[in-house]
């Protein structure tokens, strides 16, 4: 029988999920807005999204450190993923398709060529890089298993040194990003500095002074240097904005996102079945309302409604609205979790157990007949 999962992590990612919403669609118009309590509210509630990006792959990244990983592990969970990510991409792309050339009801798609590059994108959704998360997590999982082996085998010392390297150039500094970007070498990158901790410093994880010290330190420096250009941005009447919190590679969410795996580390583990099945559904809120045109029709629709509206109501309606498409994310994913259940998932690993067979068995061993022919040529 599979085993429960904590809900004390399965909250956090739900919490995170909603923090990475928020980021998404709290309307630019409230973020450089002149007025000081909107703005800094509205920069408040959208700031977070780096905290939500350390804080969703830290949970996944938590479990992988403590795992066993092999190639064809990876690959049977890149496998399972695809399945969700073309079912929504193409669902997506099919039902939009359908509500603006035969209701007419929207225009999704701007132009033929764009309908076009869409309707590619949704068919090979990672390799497009259709949504940033979703690449950069199947290609870490592929590589997952080799960086766990080579993180092991240079040890505590080496380890320890890469660690404090990387995050003396990402972590500390606001503003220049140095290369850091949403990709899979942000998650690398995470993923080095929590194995570090999870591997040789368990008595620090149970630190409950630390725990306390680390979102303090992180919700501190991230929220009070926000506040300060929120403030500075409706005073000046900038119409640009920066948050130092939604930085995902840097230590005031770090710091944060440390601190609550902790907290969840820290507390007796529970297991609520409501908790763990809106976990199970977390994703679809993020791909669903990221889908291209969704997310410009969504941005639109709102600011269409709140036009005539002043900014306090606004953007108390915003927050009911991230609220909104956060729900029907996740009973859109009950709904594709019983599909699967009756469809593709009846027998789980059966294509893939196929499909590996014949890469071990056929594939394999002609790719290395053919490259002896080469050489002896």
């Amino acid at each position: 029988m599979k085993a429960s999962r904590n809900s004390n992590f399965e909250l956090l990612r739900i919490v995170a999920m909603l923090l990475i919403t928020f980021c998404h669609f709290v309307a630019w118009k409230y973020i450089t807005s002149n007025t000081i309590a909107v703005r800094w509210f509205a920069n408040f509630l959208s700031g977070f999204g780096g905290l939500g990006d350390c804080l969703f792959f830290g949970i996944t990244s938590w479990y992988m450190c403590a795992s066993k990983p092999t190639f064809k592990k990876s690959v049977r969970r890149v496998w399972q993923f695809e399945k969700q990510l073309w079912f929504y991409a193409i669902g997506s792309f099919a039902v939009l398709f359908v509500l603006q050339y035969v209701c007419g009801l929207y225009p999704f798609f701007a132009s033929k060529g764009e309908l076009l590059k869409q309707g590619m994108d949704s068919v090979l959704p990672v390799i497009s890089g259709l949504w940033w998360y979703p690449t950069a997590y199947v290609l870490f999982v592929l590589i997952h298993p080799f960086i766990n082996r080579c993180l092991q085998a240079a040890g505590k010392k080496v380890h320890r040194g890469l660690v404090l390297v990387t995050f003396a150039i990402w972590g500390v500094m606001p503003f220049f990003p140095i290369n850091m970007d949403l990709n899979v070498l942000l998650f690398v990158y995470q993923y080095a500095l929590l194995a570090y901790i999870r591997w040789y410093h368990d008595d620090l994880l149970k630190s409950r002074k630390l725990k306390k010290t680390l979102i303090v330190v992180g919700l501190g420096a991230g929220v009070g240097f926000d506040s300060v250009v929120s403030i500075v941005g409706a005073l000046v009447g900038w119409n640009h904005t920066y948050t130092y919190m939604n930085q995902a590679w840097s230590f005031p969410s770090l710091f944060t996102a440390l601190g609550l795996l902790m907290w969840a580390y820290q507390r007796e583990e529970g297991h609520s079945a409501g908790i763990n099945a809106i976990a199970s559904a977390t994703l679809a809120p993020f791909v669903l309302s990221m889908y291209p045109p969704t997310a410009h029709a969504l941005k639109a629709t709102f600011d269409a409604w709140t036009g005539d509206i002043n900014a306090g109501q606004g953007l108390a309606l915003n927050i009911g609205w991230i609220l909104l498409i956060f729900a029907v994310g996740i009973a859109f994913d009950f709904i594709r979790q019983t599909l699967f259940k009756i469809t593709v998932d009846r027998n789980k690993y059966s294509c893939f157990e196929a499909f590996w067979s014949y890469m071990q068995d056929r594939f394999v061993p002609y790719m290395c007949k053919m490259r002896s022919k080469v050489a002896n040529c």
